[in-house]
């Protein structure tokens, strides 16, 4: 059962191998071929496709290499398999000795590309760990299993982020899902990471935090006018969550999606009085703000996170992903966090064909045992 998988991979090796050999085979295959004709057919010419294949296979040496070689050939060949009364075909040798340049500018335009596309690859990997910083697999006494699906192609980053840090005050948490999506998102994500993490140290009560990341909300909608963008209105909805000592939690809903707590007894969906989104706080009173979510949570159940784009995802005939029925259905209480992320984003990615059209953000958090947290 197992050879047929492994002759596949050796086979897709042995290919890999032979792309950058094809200029050489060109180039044999030229010269067989010139040797092989009549001395009034003559193929010497196509000697300039070698350099020129080399150019988008080979490294800018190589490609040199070759350009030499095909130009030196031609110049051998030339007269050597031509017919009596020969002379120098001197607009073959031209177009031998411009495809060997051509290819060699090309080569090197295409080095310089992927060092530019290198670059601002590492560059995104940084902006991504600014706003969705490495977290450890625990942090004050919480398990943390994060996912993060952006709808950008070849993006890592977008309009959802999180973040978990343990505080004076307890282990906080949030999760948030700025308006827009994608990168044009990412100037009101790397406000609401900067914003939390200062908040979630300074500020004991669970429902300040959120309103200082609102208030670093509209202050990048500010920024961003007097940098001469449109007057917009950023917000975000977002669920802060705070753990405390023997299981005691903390929920404050920012108009976010509300969260399931998974056990050994199911699923229970926690119904959390909203507040409005980050940044329109201004709206109503804050005299006006609702209760916190209080609970308690035992060692071997899970408190899932996510973002709208998981629910409202949608399949080939518009049906939105079925979070809850399929929770009803895989969450078993002998299954791990990390076993139900996988499965959830691959049931995700599925319906959805693989191809997202919002970004969607998946945390899972569990409070750990006492005896192991203190062996950590």
């Amino acid at each position: 059962m197992s050879e047929t998988p492994v002759l596949g991979v050796v086979r897709g090796w042995s290919l890999r191998r032979l792309v950058p050999l094809l200029p050489a085979l060109l180039f044999v295959l030229v010269v067989v071929v010139d040797f092989g004709t009549p001395e009034k057919f003559r193929v010497d010419e196509m000697l300039c496709l070698v350099p020129m294949t080399a150019s988008s296979l080979s490294s800018v040496r190589a490609t040199i290499g070759y350009a030499v070689a095909a130009t030196v050939t031609f110049a051998v060949l030339d007269p050597w398999l031509s017919a009596s009364g020969y002379t120098r075909d001197w607009a073959g040798f031209v177009v031998v000795v411009l495809g060997g340049a051509i290819a060699v500018a090309t080569v090197l335009l295409r080095t310089r590309l992927q060092e530019r596309v290198s670059r601002l690859g590492n560059v995104v990997e940084h902006v991504q760990r600014a706003l969705l910083p490495p977290v450890p697999p625990v942090v004050g006494g919480i398990r943390v299993e994060r996912s993060y699906l952006a709808a950008e192609v070849d993006a890592e980053v977008g309009g959802d982020v999180y973040d978990v840090v343990a505080t004076p005050y307890g282990t906080r948490a949030f999760i948030a899902d700025v308006q827009g999506k994608g990168l044009t998102a990412v100037g009101a994500s790397a406000a609401l990471v900067g914003a939390f993490g200062e908040a979630a140290f300074a500020e004991p009560d669970l429902w300040w935090v959120g309103h200082r990341m609102g208030e670093g909300l509209e202050r990048f909608g500010a920024n961003q006018v007097l940098l001469g963008e449109p007057d917009t209105d950023w917000f975000a909805t977002a669920l802060l969550v705070r753990f405390g000592p023997d299981g005691q939690v903390e929920l404050v809903n920012y108009g976010h999606e509300p969260p399931a707590l998974i056990g050994p007894a199911g699923v229970r969906w926690l119904d959390v009085a909203p507040e409005l989104p980050l940044g329109l706080a201004g709206l109503i009173p804050s005299e006006e703000r609702a209760p916190a979510y209080r609970f308690r949570m035992a060692p071997d159940e899970l408190l899932l996170l996510y973002t709208d784009g998981t629910t409202e995802a949608r399949d080939g005939q518009g049906r939105f992903f079925p979070l809850r029925d399929w929770l009803a259905r895989h969450a078993e209480p002998n299954r791990s966090a990390a076993e139900l992320l996988a499965l959830l984003q691959q049931a995700l990615l599925a319906h959805v064909g693989g191809r997202l059209t919002d970004d969607a953000a998946l945390m899972i958090l569990r409070p750990e045992a006492p005896a192991a947290a203190a062996g950590r």
